[in-house]
C-alpha cells in the first residue's frame, strides 16, 4: 500500500506539469488567433465604412438614378438627355453616364412622297400655290413613277430637296419604305391580322365613344358623326368604309395627342371586350376590301405606332392598305407580306389565323380601291374652327393602290402628313395657308427616334465611401417609358 501511494503521488506532479505545458500552449494559440482577427477587424473598420454610411451612401445613388430616369424620360427618345452630369446628393457628389444600349427610328432615309401611277408625271402631285413649289410644299425627297410593267428597272423622277430632278433605274417600290443602312429600302409589312371582330364602339368613358384593335367587317361604313372618339393603341383591320363628319373629335391610339380617354381608361371601361388587344403605343389603321377613310370638317389625329413583338409589322405605319399584289398598265404593286410574331414571314395569300379553338380562319382581304380613280384617304376641311377641322397623322401613310386627297377653302384649319406618304397620286387643293401660321402645314417625312433604350450608370465620387447604381431604361416618343433592370452596389 505505501508503495502503490507513493508512485500515485509521483503521476499526479508530473500530470500537473503536463497540464501547465498544455495551457501554455493554448494560450499561445489563442493569442495568435486573437491577434489575427483583431488585425482582420481593424482593417475592415478602416477598409469599410459604417453601416449608416453605406446606406446614406446607396441612398444618394438611387436618388441620382431616380433623377436621371425622369430627366431621360421628359427628355425623350432623341438622345441622352446628358453624356454625364455631377449632383450633391445627401452629402455625398455622385456622377450620372448615360450610354445608348438600342434605338429605333422611323423615317430613316426614307422618301417623304412617293407616286406609283405607271407613266407618271409631276402632275400626280398637286401643292399649295400659297406653299411655294413642290421640293419647298413638301419635306423630303420626291419619287414619281415615270416607268412601266414591261420596264422592270424603268426611270423614276427624284427630288433632292433641289429643283433639279434626276433619273434612277429603279422601280417606286424598290425605293419605299426605311433605308437604315443608306443602301437599301425596306418593303413595309403587314403584322399578323387582329383576332377578334369588332362591331364599332364598345365601351365609354364619360361622353367619349370607345374603340378597341380588331377586325371591322361588312360593307355598311362606320360613320362617326360628330361627338369625341377614342381608338386604343393596337391594330385596327377594316373591310367597310370609315366616315368622320360633324366636328367629331378623333384620335388613334396614345401618345403626343392627347384624346378623351387613354389606353387604361379603355382597357378597363364596364364593358371592354375582356380580349382588348390593346397592344403598344399610337395606332395603325389597315384598309382592306372596300375599305377608305374619309373625313369631313371634323378633327382627327393618329399617335405614332410603337409596336410590340407580336405587332411589330405596324411599327410607324399609321394608315396602309391590303394588297395582294396586282400588274396592270395602271399600276403595278408588290404582293404584301406578313411579319409574324415569331419574327418569321409569310406571304398574305398564306397567312391566317384561328382566333379561338375550333374556329373558323380569317385572313385578310386584298383592297378593290381603283388606282386612278379612288382616294383612299380624302380629307375635307372647311370648318370654321381648327380645333375641329384638322387632320394630323404621325406615321407612313401607304396606300399605293389608291390616292390620297386633302381640300379646303378656308383658312381655319391644321394639316399635317410627317411620316411620309406612297399614293397612286397626291392631290393637296389647300387654297388658303392656315391662320395658326407655316407651322400648321406639314407634309412628307420628318425622321424621327421613338425608342431608346439607356444605360444609367450612378456612383459616389467621395474617395472610400463608394456605391454605384446602374439601371437599364427604355424611353418612347410619348414620354412613356420602362425599366428593364436596376441594380445597386453599396
Amino acid at each position: 500500500m505505501t508503495f502503490n501511494q507513493s508512485a500515485k503521488d509521483h503521476e499526479t506532479e508530473l500530470d500537473r506539469g503536463s497540464a501547465l505545458l498544455m495551457v501554455l500552449i493554448l494560450m499561445t494559440v489563442g493569442s495568435i488567433i486573437a491577434v489575427g482577427v483583431l488585425t482582420y477587424a481593424r482593417v475592415l473598420l478602416d477598409t469599410r465604412p459604417a453601416l449608416h454610411e453605406q446606406n446614406a451612401a446607396a441612398e444618394a445613388v438611387k436618388s441620382g438614378t431616380r433623377m436621371a430616369i425622369a430627366l431621360q424620360r421628359d427628355f425623350g427618345p432623341s438622345a441622352c438627355f446628358a453624356t454625364s452630369t455631377d449632383w450633391s446628393l445627401n452629402g455625398y457628389n455622385v456622377n450620372s453616364s448615360c450610354t445608348t444600349v438600342t434605338s429605333y427610328s422611323t423615317g430613316a432615309n426614307r422618301y417623304g412622297t412617293i407616286t406609283t401611277l405607271n407613266a407618271g408625271t409631276t402632275a400626280n402631285i398637286s401643292t399649295p400655290a400659297w406653299a411655294g413649289p413642290t421640293n419647298t410644299a413638301l419635306t423630303g425627297n420626291i419619287l414619281v413613277n415615270t416607268g412601266t410593267p414591261t420596264n422592270p428597272l424603268s426611270s423614276n423622277l427624284i427630288n433632292d430637296g433641289s429643283t433639279t430632278w434626276t433619273n434612277a433605274a429603279q422601280q417606286w417600290w424598290q425605293m419605299a419604305g426605311d433605308n437604315p443602312t443608306g443602301t437599301s429600302w425596306v418593303y413595309p409589312q403587314l403584322p399578323q391580322i387582329p383576332s377578334f371582330v369588332r362591331p364599332g364602339s364598345q365601351a365609354t368613358n364619360g361622353t367619349c365613344s370607345l374603340y378597341f384593335p380588331g377586325r371591322y367587317v361588312g360593307t355598311t361604313p362606320l360613320a362617326l358623326n360628330g361627338g369625341a372618339h377614342y381608338f386604343a393603341s393596337g391594330v385596327y383591320y377594316f373591310e367597310r368604309p370609315l366616315v368622320i363628319t360633324g366636328s367629331a373629335q378623333v384620335v388613334f391610339g396614345e401618345g403626343s395627342y392627347a384624346g378623351c380617354a387613354v389606353d387604361a381608361q379603355a382597357a378597363y371601361a364596364a364593358t371592354a371586350p375582356k380580349s382588348h388587344e390593346i397592344t403598344g403605343k399610337g395606332a395603325t389603321l389597315l384598309l382592306g376590301s372596300g375599305a377608305s377613310l374619309t373625313v369631313q370638317e371634323s378633327s382627327v389625329r393618329f399617335n405614332r405606332r410603337v409596336s410590340t413583338s407580336t405587332t411589330r409589322g405596324s411599327e410607324g405605319v399609321s394608315i396602309r392598305t391590303v394588297n395582294f399584289g396586282q400588274s396592270n398598265s395602271t399600276v403595278e404593286v408588290p404582293t404584301d407580306t406578313v411579319l409574324l410574331p415569331d419574327g418569321t414571314t409569310t406571304s398574305i395569300a398564306t397567312h391566317s389565323i384561328i382566333p379561338v379553338n375550333n374556329a373558323t380562319p380569317v385572313a385578310y382581304v386584298s383592297t378593290t380601291l381603283a388606282p386612278s380613280t379612288s382616294w383612299g384617304v380624302d380629307v375635307r376641311l372647311n370648318g370654321t374652327s381648327s380645333f375641329a377641322n384638322r387632320f394630323l397623322v404621325d406615321g407612313y401613310i401607304f396606300v399605293p393602290n389608291t390616292g390620297v386627297r386633302a381640300t379646303s377653302t378656308t383658312a381655319t384649319y391644321e394639316f399635317g402628313m410627317t411620316g411620309g406618304v406612297v399614293a397612286t397620286k397626291l392631290q393637296l387643293d389647300l387654297m388658303l395657308a392656315p391662320n395658326k401660321g407655316i407651322t400648321a402645314y406639314a407634309v412628307g417625312v420628318i425622321s424621327q427616334t421613338i425608342q431608346r433604350k439607356v444605360r444609367l450608370a450612378v456612383s459616389t465620387t467621395d474617395g472610400i465611401r463608394n456605391a454605384v447604381s446602374t439601371a437599364i431604361v427604355e424611353v418612347h416618343a410619348d414620354k412613356s417609358y420602362a425599366i428593364n433592370s436596376w441594380v445597386v452596389d453599396p
